[in-house]
This record gives C-alpha cells, sequence and structure tokens, in this order.
C-alpha cells in the first residue's frame, strides 16, 4: 500500500503564551506543512529523482513535526485557537510539493485546522449526526451540520462545557447495560468507540468513575492502541502523571465567541459563521430540557442485538419528534 506522509503548517504569530515560543512554534509549523506528500514504497526509490530541495524540505518538515508532537495539548491547543481567533495572515499562501501533481497550495487557515483536528481530541467525523457530544443535531436540521474542521472552535469556546452532562448520559447507559446479566457485546463496542470520539475530554470523567467502576477498564484498554496518549499500564495512574498535559481553562462561552464572530478576519469558514448561532440555540434547547437522544435510550431490550439494531435506535434518535 502506497503510504502517504502529510504534515501540517500554522499561522505566524509573535507572541509567548503558556510557555510556548510562539515564534519558533509557527516556524516549525510552517516548515511541518511543507514537508512534501512522497511514495516510498515503490520499485527502486531514489531522492536522486526529485528537485534537490525536496529531500530537505521532507526531512525538515518531519522533524518539524517531530517537535510539534512533544508539546502537550494543553500548551497547543489554546494557542492553535488564539491563532484562530486572531485571525493574521490567513491569506497567506504555503507551497508543498506533492508527488505525480507537483507543487500545490494551500491557504494557511487550512493548516491551522488540520492541526487542531490531529490534536484537538474530538471527532465527528463527516457529520455530527449520531454523534454522543452533539445530541442536539437532529436530521431536520442536517442543513446544518458539520464536518470534524468546522465544529472545532464551536467545541473549544463553547459547547465543550456541556461534557460533564455528556459523560452523565453516556455513563448511565454504560451501567445500564452492564447491569444486566450478560452484556450485549455489539451494545458495549459501539458504546466504547461513541466516548472514544471525545477524545481526551473524556479523561479526567473516566478516570474519577474507574475508581469505583471496574468495568470502565474496558474503555481504558481501547484507549491505550492510540499512540498520541502514549498511555501505558494502569490508566489511574498514568492520568495522575499526565493529567496537566490535558488541564484547560474553561471554555469562555458564547459571548465571547459572538464578539470574536462579529471581527473582520478570523480563521473560521464562511459556513461555520453563519451557522454557530444556530447550533448555539440548538444546544441550548436541547440542554435546557430533560431530552435524551442517545441512541441507548431508542434499543430494544432483547438479548441479542444486532449491527442493524444499533443503526435503527440511531435513527430513531435523530428523528425529530
Amino acid at each position: 500500500m502506497k503510504k502517504f506522509l502529510f504534515c501540517f503548517y500554522m499561522i505566524l504569530l509573535s507572541l509567548v503564551a503558556f510557555g510556548i515560543n510562539t515564534d519558533e512554534y509557527a516556524l516549525l509549523l510552517e516548515k511541518a506543512e511543507q514537508t512534501p506528500a512522497i511514495v516510498f514504497d515503490k520499485e527502486e526509490f531514489s531522492w536522486d529523482k526529485y528537485p534537490a530541495e525536496v529531500k530537505k524540505q521532507f526531512f525538515d518538515g518531519v522533524k518539524a513535526q517531530c517537535e510539534l508532537n512533544k508539546v502537550s495539548p494543553s500548551e497547543s491547543i489554546p494557542l492553535l485557537f488564539d491563532f484562530v481567533e486572531n485571525g493574521k495572515n490567513i491569506d497567506k499562501k504555503v507551497v508543498a510539493y506533492l508527488e505525480r501533481y507537483g507543487y500545490y497550495t494551500n491557504y494557511f487557515f487550512e493548516g491551522i485546522y488540520k492541526q487542531i483536528r490531529n490534536q484537538n481530541g474530538i471527532s465527528c467525523g463527516y457529520s455530527g449526526l449520531g454523534n454522543l457530544a452533539f445530541p442536539w443535531l437532529t436530521k431536520k436540521n442536517r442543513g446544518k451540520d458539520f464536518n470534524e474542521y468546522e465544529i472545532q472552535y464551536f467545541w473549544w469556546v463553547y459547547d465543550r462545557q456541556h461534557l460533564p452532562k455528556i459523560w452523565q448520559t453516556w455513563y448511565h447507559c454504560w451501567q445500564e447495560e452492564n447491569s444486566r446479566s450478560v452484556p450485549r457485546r455489539y451494545v458495549l463496542e459501539r458504546m466504547i468507540s461513541d466516548v472514544l470520539c471525545l477524545g481526551f475530554y473524556s479523561f479526567p470523567y473516566l478516570a474519577e468513575s474507574l475508581a469505583n467502576d471496574k468495568s470502565l477498564e474496558n474503555v481504558a484498554d481501547a484507549l491505550r492502541p492510540y499512540a498520541c496518549f502514549s498511555i501505558k499500564g494502569d490508566f489511574q495512574t498514568w492520568w495522575e502523571e499526565n493529567q496537566n498535559n490535558y488541564s484547560f481553562q474553561e471554555a469562555k462561552g458564547w459571548a465571547h465567541a459572538q464578539n470574536i464572530l462579529k471581527k473582520g478576519k478570523i480563521a473560521i469558514s464562511q459556513s461555520a459563521k453563519e451557522n454557530m448561532p444556530i447550533w448555539h440555540e440548538l444546544a441550548e434547547n436541547y440542554y435546557a430540557g430533560n431530552e435524551n437522544r442517545y441512541w441507548y435510550f431508542f434499543l430494544s431490550d432483547k438479548e441479542e442485538i444486532s449491527e442493524e439494531d444499533i443503526t435503527e435506535a440511531t435513527c430513531k434518535a435523530i428523528e425529530d419528534k
């Protein structure tokens, strides 16, 4: 299989925040975004077949991305979203080499969101429909859905404040399923997959609940293959040693987001700018009520559950009543 190595770049900004020299950080991001995309597993590979600068850009880019990966999320993520809000140089372009296509150009803000997507923990694919973190999105509002890039700022500045309710809903269902005489395999597998989409945002809740609920060891085990977390041994012990790397300030809230949206140039897509007030209204209405749209509440009580049953329950969950 052909393997492509893509690295991503960040906008220049001269500040010092969270202990990071942002000039140096921005330079690393620029080098990472300029990393050529090369096909290596082909016969008779040789750097001699490429322009001279491509080899240097490749190794400089890989080295830069390795340095970026050493920066903890608690430092890098707030900084990245400061870049988004600041909006400087969002029209600037970066050029990189793509094998078989030659040189191509991206806007810097694309690199911002690639880096955020790789580091921010939350995952929703190409649509938030049916995602544990966004129960307020239904089929009726499908035209206002989003992909993983568009939702990142909204999640960071506002929606993550609902994490206690999100975890409480999921964990209640997890306990219900594990209280059955024989928990259903497909149900547990899907629930683990759902909570993994919260990434490290779920870690404080997981660590706290693990103290009294060993069934959650299955969730911790599912996290270990993710190299980005480097979880080794007992999860709670690991968390005690590493929790500062995932410690964030509280969400700044919707009033702050509104002020940012009024600014001229910000690194937020036009569709996200237009849809964010609607997302906010949907979320506020949902969390103000007592409704639960997690698919588990729509699942049959029968002993044998298939993937098709879970899909059916998910479809019911996102239907408007």
